[in-house]
């Protein structure tokens, strides 16, 4: 009886084997009994044909978060009936969060003429002494620094995760936020605590976020799912899991009583100047180096504003592309943006650098404010050996490379003069020499970095950047600029923003708008009249 037992055992085992070998599609599930705090993993499997076929899990996501996916694809020879086979299959794994408590039901799935089981999810809620023992080994405390901000403005988000010893888990990825820059200004800090008599380990991460659209911005609440113990022969480790709340923020739009071209939420900010010899000597003809610096507390650097080149009476400027970086610290993220301006004096006198003003909102008070640095009045030297107007002078190349006649007559002043002129030619070459070689020295890490931009190929991605960057600080010329970019990196073969106007007729407006603000007569006198906003342009490319 025990033979005959054994013998339609194995045969069963090996129908069932059979069926889930020949089976061309299947879905299986670790659980079907959770918490609303657990997660549970989805296995589905495609045989043969059905390994190539695509199959859509979208119907997952009406009642399950996907936390993690993965594929696998392999192969297995198995013996049925003194017969080999060889089946080629492909697992897709799936690690699922419900939504909600209740009955969830994990879908059908179809491919090539083959489908799976439903299969039913009891999803219980977590009871509070459920709650209670499991805070004990493992809990999160989630802060923000404030509950309202202004578009663009800064967030900071703490995120703490106690837990007691032998604890194992992911800590929880960076939040997911729709619409909103996040820059993490803390990877990783760990330490020690006493809570309610009890010791914890913390380990705390910190991130600044930027909401890019106004209205409610809600960041959702961290999920933590591990296991307690150390495992091994004679003990077994524990499921534990922690959840967070979920934290909501009002986002105002730009306020009426701004009064920049570029919008600027920042904590602080400051607008500085130095020179390259202090204090500054100016003489005709020498270039002198200044350096203009913008730092701002609580904003990201493609926020800052670019400083238009300032022309001046009595001397040419010459401005490098800015230098911007991103700094992290404690108070978040700090832009720094450095500008260098070379300025050459072409007349002795007095010399009078124009006022810059750079208008930003105060988040912490409220209200705008204006960095300043000042218009100054200096006094330019003349130029060694009595050569003051060396720089202006020059000789056309015909007449020094005029043949001359051969004449024992010659005048003695004409020789004197064709010397002397010959000289202050050589004079200003050697100048405009040197100022190319200063004026290179200055920032050559920015030349090459622009010369990188310059030749490298069409990017739609990083176009696309700098077509965000350029609308969100309106800078029309700009945007005017990397919108044919953008549509050339996207659409080979366009010539001109009116072949995207036709492509997309709803751009074709806003592109109408643009370039009637770029090509008006206000436009360039500091952007008098009508200002363009770039907000729209941005949404229809979007």
């Amino acid at each position: 009886m025990t033979r005959i037992l054994t013998g339609s055992l194995l045969a069963l085992v090996s129908l069932m084997a059979s069926d889930a070998l020949q089976a061309g599609l299947t879905a299986t599930v670790d659980r079907t009994i959770i918490t609303d705090l657990d997660s549970l993993q989805l296995t589905v499997r495609a045989s043969d044909e059905a390994s190539d076929a695509d199959i859509d899990f979208s119907a997952l996501r009406r009642d399950f978060d996907i936390l993690n996916e993965s594929q696998h694809q392999n192969q297995s020879l198995s013996f049925i009936n003194g017969e080999s086979r060889r089946l080629v299959y492909k697992d897709y794994i799936f690690t699922l969060q419900p939504r909600r408590t209740g009955h969830l039901t994990i879908p059908m799935f179809k491919a090539d003429g083959e489908q799976t089981r439903p299969i039913t999810i009891r999803v219980q809620q977590q009871t509070p002494s459920q709650r209670d023992l499991m805070r004990q080994f493992v809990f999160f405390e989630t802060s923000v620094d404030t509950n309202e901000t202004w578009v663009q403005g800064q967030i900071i988000y703490a995120v703490k995760l106690f837990y007691s010893e032998a604890i194992g888990g992911d800590f929880p990825q960076p939040p997911v936020v729709p619409d909103t820059v996040i820059e993490t200004i803390e990877n990783e800090k760990r330490y020690e605590t006493i809570v309610e008599g009890r010791r914890y380990y913390v380990l705390e991460k910190r991130y600044a976020l930027f909401p890019q659209r106004s209205g409610e911005l809600v960041i959702p609440g961290e999920r933590f799912i591990g296991t307690r113990g150390r495992g091994g022969i004679f003990s077994q480790r524990q499921r534990v899991t922690a959840v967070s709340k979920a934290h909501s923020i009002r986002v105002k739009s730009l306020p009426e009583a701004f009064s920049g071209d570029t919008w600027i939420p920042a904590r602080a900010l400051e607008l500085r100047e130095s020179w390259t010899s202090e204090p500054p000597v100016f003489r005709v003809g020498e270039p002198v180096s200044r350096q203009i610096t913008i730092t701002a507390t609580g904003l990201v650097g493609t926020l800052l504003p670019e400083l238009d080149e300032t022309r001046m009476e009595g001397a040419k400027v010459y401005a490098d592309p800015p230098l911007t970086e991103n700094l992290v610290t404690p108070d978040g993220v700090t832009a720094r943006q450095v500008t260098v301006v070379g300025i050459v004096p072409t007349r002795a006198g007095s010399l009078t650098l124009p006022e810059i003003r750079i208008p930003w909102w105060n988040t912490q008070t409220d209200r705008e404010e204006v960095a300043i640095i000042p218009a100054a009045t200096l006094e330019v030297l003349a130029a060694p050996d009595n050569l003051a107007t060396a720089p202006t002078v020059t000789v056309p190349l015909t007449e020094l490379t005029r043949p001359t006649p051969a004449s024992t007559q010659a005048h003695p002043w004409w020789q004197w003069a064709a010397i002397i002129f010959g000289l202050l030619w050589l004079l200003t070459a050697w100048q405009w020499l040197m100022l190319r070689r200063q004026m290179r020295a200055v920032s050559p890490a920015q030349a090459l970095r622009f010369a990188e931009v310059t030749f490298s190929d069409p990017d739609e991605e990083r176009e696309f950047a700098d077509l965000r960057n350029a609308c969100r600080r309106n800078h029309a010329a700009q945007a005017h600029r990397q919108l044919f970019l953008w549509a050339r990196a996207r659409y080979p073969g366009t010539d001109s923003t009116a072949d995207l106007g036709g492509r997309h007729p709803a751009l074709a407006e806003e592109i109408r708008l643009l370039e009637a603000h770029l090509f008006s007569e206000n436009h360039g006198s500091e952007n008098k009249g009508a200002t363009w906003r770039g907000a729209n342009l941005l949404k229809l490319v979007s």
